[in-house]
């Protein structure tokens, strides 16, 4: 896993260094080929040569061992009370779950994206022209090219500008360009992380568009013309990101090179500067296999062996780059990427194993041949290194001059197992008061020697917290009462054992005999942390729970913004049995934390708590959990939607005609379900929904839900919502997440609430059961936009029974301003998108124009309003079947990023 990882930085950064290269130095010339080459090969070199490890010896001076033993561990470190168990959810693990996750979908965005070009172009009848096969196509689409294959709309196919589009396209299947394509897919599917590599995708289109650009010229055509099919071609969609699509890129940088002279021969020296970038990728990728010295040679053959294993850190993991050095010589090596090392030595000698921020071991030879595993060559053994943070003090090696051992092949068990000595520790461990009052907790790690005979000696600690917890885990260690010893080859053996032992507040191995004084109350009497009987809600627990969760209300802004959490509440329950000095001690957010609060302070009394018979003030701790799931009530203090945008500042998203108007298309749209009116359902529920870069409602979903009836019918309330104005940070839209609230409520008559902004007066419209549907709203029953708007003297609207309809419908009003769009001149291609706001009269007319949202250039917005202002005449707009003017939002895209056009 690690060399994966490793694997894929390196990728990461030769990618970095070549495209540099490019960008710098490479990008602006028009020897395009050699460029076209030049990506390829680097992408190739980047995957290969991380491979390429040239091995070098290091000579190195003899590190003199400074504590030597004949103590033989075949592991060294720190032992838990519980076996230890293989952890699946390391952070490594998750991230290469992670990562596959991501390679995985991409993998399957790219074989749909294959899978839908074959759909076009397999099957389907083609035509040879000039070696080429051309499939044409009644469905509008760009012309493209992939697998040999050039695809043309029928209409493209009659137009005059065909010569040029089929020129364009024969170069990139002359080329076979879509072999890079499927390149650097694969590398982007590998690499997806690095955001170089998306750059090399923009690099190599580019580069084919200007091959087939130059092709083009190369043949003849003229250039002006040329230039002017490409304009033409601006308005298109790209089919797919894998094919070479003839509007792909077109911009000025492209026009420019059109005309540009060819980069003189000489200039493509440029290209060599590969060949010191590879140097010094290889150079970086030495590796070190040896650790030899000079004058060390073995000369008598019978006296050596090999040995050889694995050295692992206390997670039982691989630890590269250890020293494993014979001792008073200067022969040794190094340990590989798994940790592995193999070395021939005397017989006699003795291994020194170093490695950094671990402690030092030594473990001769004889004790390989003793304790490892004889193979063909020698003698194999796992050797565990612990780590030097631990501070574990290593000077007594033995016991009564006999080795102590650490893993054994029967190892010391405690009577009835570790649960039981996970108990018996629980049972005895006395938490310190003078801990308690500081609040000091944390774990503590005692040693110890169980003896050959069973008895438990030398404990000491090996990572401590603070003295008096120290002293309390040696004091429970001391008092443990005999073990089955440990034994190796048959014979019972001393072995050196580590335990945790975990000193916390809430833990119930903390338990204490003695008074526990937390602190003191106002009137300095002792606070009481355990006592002989602890303090009783009225009713026990159960009762407690219960008012707890019936007396919390869920605060509105936390609920709307997707705050949920635990917070923990310490109060003293003092000896009248009353509550007080309630503090939150664990919190999440101000609202939640203050409502916590809030609900504890109004606990009734209590039974108070009892020390040796009198009654006394005890500290208490409950947690009080809001959760969505929970049937919490919402507070009622503010109901209306609430957008966020991506967690950063903007505007946020606007319905046409504002919050008011938003609130009355919901009540008009709700139709209380049968069913639910059926069984008395009713409450509020909560839907949130995205409002994408275009206006369009999308990724509806419910934050709080009632019932399944009544979650459907308010989801599919908010997709019918109209488009939006969309959100906009520093300019640009941006996409919004938005949460509405939309209560029902059964009354006598069967009607239906549904609450925006709970005030007093109403609007009111009938569903076809029946039942009155009301919004509750603060202003006239009017559908007239915020403000008094009206023209000529009569009110505007911006909902209605019947909204205006353009001449041959939506459809046709975004080919007019896209082909309005089409016909102007670069200088307005600003990649921006402007909103243009504009009143529908009752006789079809447009009038009242103005910049909504503007694109900050004052020229484009005013061709923004020209545009729309050269429409023709509108179907107007009914209520009640009368025609009424009706304010309407158009946006108009000055981008020719495909990705945001409607």
């Amino acid at each position: 896993m690690i060399v994966l990882f490793e694997y894929l930085l390196q990728v990461s950064f030769i990618l970095a260094l070549f495209y540099a290269i490019y960008y710098l130095i490479l990008r602006n010339e028009r020897f395009f080929v050699e460029i076209r080459i030049y990506l390829i090969i680097s992408i190739l070199l980047s995957l290969l040569l991380p491979f390429v490890r040239i091995p070098y010896t290091v000579i190195v001076e003899t590190v003199q061992a400074s504590v030597q033993s004949d103590l033989i561990p075949m592991f060294s470190g720190v032992m838990d009370v519980e076996p230890t168990k293989q952890n699946y959810f390391t952070m490594s693990n998750m991230l290469l779950i992670g990562y596959l996750i991501v390679v995985a979908v991409l993998l399957i965005l790219s074989l749909l994206k294959i899978s839908q070009i074959c759909r076009l172009v397999l099957g389907k009848k083609y035509t040879i022209i000039e070696d080429c096969k051309l499939v044409i196509l009644d469905k509008y689409i760009p012309a493209f090219t992939f697998f040999g294959y050039i695809v043309m709309n029928r209409e493209e196919f009659t137009d005059e500008s065909r010569t040029n589009i089929l020129a364009h396209e024969k170069v990139h299947a002359d080329q076979k360009h879509w072999i890079d394509l499927l390149l650097v897919e694969l590398l982007t599917i590998l690499v997806w992380f690095n955001p170089i590599v998306w750059l090399y995708q923009v690099a190599i289109k580019q580069t084919h568009e200007l091959l087939a650009d130059d092709g083009v010229i190369a043949r003849g055509f003229n250039i002006g013309q040329y230039q002017a099919t490409l304009i033409n071609q601006l308005m298109g969609t790209e089919v797919l990101g894998l094919a070479n699509n003839f509007n792909h890129s077109i911009t000025k940088k492209r026009m420019i090179m059109m005309s540009n002279i060819k980069s003189p021969k000489n200039r493509r020296y440029k290209l060599l500067i590969m060949i010191p970038a590879v140097l010094a990728i290889l150079l970086f990728n030495l590796k070190i296999v040896e650790v030899q010295a000079q004058e060390k040679t073995i000369k008598e053959v019978v006296n050596v062996t090999t040995v050889s294993g694995q050295v692992l850190n206390e997670d039982n993991e691989p630890i590269a780059g250890v020293a494993v050095l014979v001792q008073d010589s200067k022969t040794g090596t190094v340990t590989d990427m798994d940790g592995k090392f193999s070395l021939v030595v005397p017989l006699d000698a003795k291994l020194v194993f170093l490695g950094v921020n671990f402690n030092k071991e030594i473990i001769s030879v004889k004790g390989f041949m003793e304790y490892g595993k004889k193979t063909d060559s020698g003698y194999d053994m796992n050797v565990q290194l612990s780590s030097s943070s631990a501070k574990e003090v290593r000077e007594q090696k033995t016991y009564k001059g006999e080795p102590i051992f650490v893993i054994v092949e029967d190892m010391p068990e405690y009577p009835g197992g570790p649960k039981a000595l996970r108990e018996y520790i629980a049972e005895n461990v006395k938490y310190p008061a003078e801990a308690i009052k500081n609040n000091i907790r944390g774990r503590v790690f005692v040693t110890f020697v169980v003896t050959k005979d069973g008895n438990v000696d030398q404990s000491r600690v090996v990572r401590g917290v603070e003295p008096s917890l120290n002293a309390e885990a040696v004091r429970v260690i001391n008092t443990i009462p005999k073990w089955k010893p440990g034994k190796q080859r048959g014979q019972a053996v001393n072995v050196a054992y580590t335990v945790p032992i975990n000193f916390d507040f809430e833990d119930d191995t903390t338990k204490e005999e003695e008074e526990r004084k937390a602190s003191s109350d106002s009137k300095g009497e002792q606070i009481f942390v355990k006592v002989e009987k602890m303090p009783q809600y009225p009713g026990g627990s159960e009762a407690l729970l219960a008012y707890i969760e019936e007396s919390t209300v869920y605060p509105s802004v936390a609920f709307v913004n997707g705050i949920k959490g635990r917070v923990f509440v310490t109060f003293v329950v003092n000896k009248e049995g009353d509550v007080d000095q309630a503090r939150v001690v664990r919190g999440v957010e101000t609202t939640l934390d203050a409502e916590a609060l809030r609900v504890v302070k109004s606990l009734p009394k209590w039974t108070p708590g009892y020390e040796k018979g009198k009654a006394v003030s005890v500290s208490y701790t409950v947690p009080i959990n809001f959760d969505f799931n929970d049937d919490k009530k919402i507070d009622e203090v503010k109901v209306e939607g609430k957008s966020k945008i991506n967690q950063l500042d903007g505007t946020a998203p606007k319905f046409p005609g504002g919050e008011l108007e938003l609130q009355k298309f919901v009540a008009r749209g709700v139709k209380y379900p049968k069913d639910a009116q059926e069984k008395g359902e009713e409450g509020r529920v909560f839907v949130t929904f995205t409002i994408n870069k275009l206006g369009i409602v999308e990724s509806v979903r419910t934050a709080k839900s009632v019932s399944p009836s009544l979650d459907a019918e308010a989801i599919r309330v908010i997709k019918t919502l109209p488009t939006w104005i969309p959100a906009s940070r520093n300019g640009e839209s941006v996409e919004a997440t938005y949460t509405l609230p939309i209560n029902f409520e059964l009354k006598d008559n069967q009607g239906v609430t549904v609450m925006g902004e709970a005030e007093k007066e109403e609007f009111t419209n009938n569903d076809e059961s029946g039942s009155t549907i009301t919004m509750l709203n603060k202003t006239e029953n009017k559908k007239t936009s915020t403000g008094n708007k009206t023209y000529n003297g009569e009110p505007v609207y911006v909902l209605v029974d019947d909204m205006p309809k353009y001449p041959g419908g939506a459809l046709k009003l975004k080919e007019y301003i896209e082909s309005e769009v089409s016909k102007l001149d670069s200088k307005y291609i600003i990649h921006k998108r402007c909103f243009i706001t504009f009143l529908v009269t009752k006789t079809g007319a447009v009038d009242n124009l103005k910049i909504a949202r503007g694109t900050n250039n004052v020229v484009v917005d005013n061709k923004a309003l020209e545009i729309i202002k050269n429409m023709p005449k509108w179907t107007p707009g009914y209520e009640k079947g009368i025609a009424v003017s009706v304010s309407y939002t158009v946006p108009i895209n000055f981008d020719l990023k495909n990705d945001e056009k409607k």
